[in-house]
Formats: C-alpha cells, structure tokens, sequence
C-alpha cells in the first residue's frame, strides 16, 4: 500500500479528526464525521466478494433478529449480566431444539448482538441492550413484517411499470398486498391494529430520542415574536400530528406563549389523542381537502409529506397557502433534506421505505424548493442541524402566486 492509495489516505484522515466533546460524548457532527470515514475504509478494505457476502447476507441476519424477538432472547440475556447465560439455560428457557440454538446465537454474535464466551456460554453486549427498547423492538417489527414483504416485490414492480417511480397507489406495496389503496390507508385496516401500534410506538420513540427541531430553530424569533397577542388566536396547526407530541413539547418549553395549538389528522388518531392533555385542540381533517382553519400564525407538518409523491404534496400544501394570511402565516417543514453529494445510508434507506409504502420519498433543497413552488410557496430559510437530523424548512406565501378577488380580502394561490 503506497503513501497515495485511498486507504491510506483515509487512515490519515481518521486520525487528523478532532475530537471535541460535550458532557464526556463526541459532539453528534464529530461522530457522523468519523462514522462516515470508518464506512468507507471499511469498504476500501473489502475484496469485492467481502462486499457481495456482506450483502448477501444482510435479509438473514434481519430474520434472525427477529426470531430473537419473538423469543424474548435479548432480554432473557440483559438480566443475566455479566455472567452470561450457558445454551442448556437459554434452551430451556426458549424451548428451541439443541441443533438451532447455537446456529442462531452464533449469526447474533458476529452482528454484535451477542458474545460468546466459550463454547456453551454466551452473554449480552450493549447492543442486546439496545434490542430490548420498546422503540427498536417495535421498529424492527414494523419493517420486517409489514415492509418486509413490500421490498420483496420492489425488483419485479418496478420492472414491470418500465422503472418508473411509484405512485401512492401503483407500486410494490400493492403487489406485495393485492390492494389499491395507499400504503397509509392500507395500514388502517383494523387486521394491521398491532402492526399499526408498532408503527406508532416507533415513531414517537424515534422522536422523543432524537434532537429535538425547536433545539435548533429559532422559534421565540420566527414565531412568537411578531404572533397576535390575542389568545384565542391560533398560533399552531399541527397538520398530521399524529398523538399530538409536537405540540406537547411547544407548549412545554414556550408555556407562556399566547394563542391556541390545534391538532389534525385523520379521526382514528384523533380519537388516540384523547382529550389533547388539556394543552391543545382536536381537529379530525383530512389533509386533501380544504384547510378549517384560516390565518394561523404557523401550519406545522412534521414527517409527513416524505409519505407521498409530489402530485399529493402539492395538494395538501396548497390547501395550507389558501389558508394563510399574507406576510404573516408560515409553514413550517420538519423534515430530511437530502445531501446532493454522499446522502448518507440511512437516509437513502428511508427514501427507499417512503417510495415502496407510498410512492412517497426524501427531498433534496432544489426538490423541496420546486415542491412549494408549485403550491404559490417559496423557502424562507433551511435549518439543518446534522445530515440525519430532519431539517426545518421555513416557508411564506410566494407574493408572485398570489391573486386578490373583488372581495375584502379575497385572495387566490395561481395554479
């Protein structure tokens, strides 16, 4: 290996990193940086059939995983400890034969999830721990029984529509499942209720142990600010707000702002929402019709427009910029924007579970700038935290788009 191989190269630049700390752990933009030089000098270190076994072996690793779920093996093997558990423990406890057992410990282990003592007695790692959080747990759930199939039919759907993208309702989802409904109409089928539970599960635990976007926007400035001091005004629509955790966390780090929180969504999750924690407003809407609720200071949607293609985008958000009040409404986009150079895995991962769920996907800056274009809105500005942090896209009514009528304060979005 001379001084000008790649490998070497990146060898220098691992150890050229600073590493700056907060609270004893790397600043979370250190750690992506050092993830993303070890991956690739991991590759570079790989023969090509490294690389076809490490891909080859991916979906059985997965499944695996998820047998040890259904077996309840992670968290049998955290409360032992250190001590670690022997097989004849861990069959006894599972009841799976002697001749799979170890087959199954064993792939565990050269993923992490396991350690192997010796040759009878294994215990946990840090990763088993991780494996017994109920967002995880409910998370790989989700994506092996009801994504799982989806992605099988990904190769032969698209094949068979000439490789076009999919759509909401023309795509691998509705191969895997024989339906022609959209993938998120789909899961509402009351047979989904536990599949649906764990979708929910994960979604809010992947939230709640993520950073949070009001951690980096500027809310008090951008909102609060110059916000009608009347407090029945409406501050936040929360459009598709799922149980309404969004609008919990405002309320708590903002507890005296003026002006009301309204949740929207579809009337089964309204009805999850409960009473709203006595902090905001239940509202069932359906997003692909006209917007209730006119001049709100902001239209908060988080998470929701990556769940459809472009044509449905553009109807939910002209909806919202028929609702705003000129120089004064907002909408506020918590979502990824996608790298245009090296978009990380995860990310293109989620786009892949976007476009086969729902024709849905990730958006670039130039995406999302064409996307609100096409509703009469323009980006104001873009906070992006880290590249696998959702973003916060900031956006105004497009005064080129818009068009007053003969009446006070008509007003029209041009299409």
């Amino acid at each position: 290996m001379d001084s000008s191989s790649p490998t070497r190269s990146l060898i220098e630049q691992i150890s050229s990193v600073d590493l700056p700390t907060t609270n004893g752990s790397l600043q979370p933009h250190v750690r992506q940086q050092l993830q993303s030089l070890v991956k690739k000098l991991s590759f570079a270190l790989e023969s090509p059939f490294e690389t076809l076994n490490r891909l080859v072996v991916l979906p059985f690793q997965h499944a695996v995983v998820r047998v040890a779920i259904d077996l309840g093996l992670f968290g049998y093997m955290v409360e032992a400890g250190e001590t670690g558990r022997t097989e004849d423990e861990i069959k006894s406890k599972t009841g799976v034969d002697a001749i799979l057992l170890p087959r199954l410990l064993r792939t565990l282990a050269a993923i992490g999830l396991l350690r192997q003592l010796d040759e009878q007695h294994w215990v946990a790692t840090d990763l088993t721990n991780v494996c017994t959080n109920p967002t995880i747990v409910c998370g790989l759930k989700f994506m092996s029984d009801f994504i799982g199939p989806v992605f099988q039919q990904l190769p032969s759907s698209l094949a068979k529509r000439n490789y076009r993208c999919p759509t909401a309702t023309q795509g691998p989802l509705q191969d895997a499942y024989d339906t022609k409904l959209a993938g998120w109409e789909y899961i509402l089928d009351p047979k989904f209720s536990d599949l649906l539970e764990n979708c929910n599960t994960f979604m809010k635990g992947r939230r709640e142990g993520s950073i949070s976007w009001l951690d980096f926007y500027p809310f008090a400035e951008n909102v609060l600010a110059d916000a009608a001091a009347d407090p029945e005004a409406v501050l936040v629509v929360d459009v598709g707000g799922g149980l309404g955790h969004g609008l919990v966390e405002i309320n708590e780090k903002f507890s005296q702002r003026k002006g009301r929180l309204i949740l929207q969504d579809h009337p089964k999750t309204i009805e999850q929402a409960g009473i709203g924690a006595g902090v905001f407003e239940l509202m069932a809407h359906d997003f692909f019709k006209s917007q209730p609720v006119h001049g709100p200071k902001i239209f908060l949607i988080r998470q929701v427009l990556h769940d459809w293609p472009d044509q449905e985008c553009q109807r939910i958000l002209e909806h919202l910029a028929a609702a705003m009040s000129p120089g004064y409404s907002k909408v506020l986009i918590n979502e990824f924007v996608v790298a245009d150079v090296e978009a990380s895995d995860f990310i293109t991962a989620i786009d892949l579970v976007m476009m086969g769920m729902s024709g849905g996907m990730e958006r670039t800056k130039s995406q999302w700038s064409n996307l609100l274009a096409s509703a009469g809105l323009r980006i104001e500005k873009i906070w992006t935290l880290d590249d696998e942090t959702e973003s916060v896209i900031e956006a105004v009514l497009d005064a080129s788009s818009i068009t007053y009528g003969n009446g006070k304060d008509a007003m029209a979005i041009k299409s």
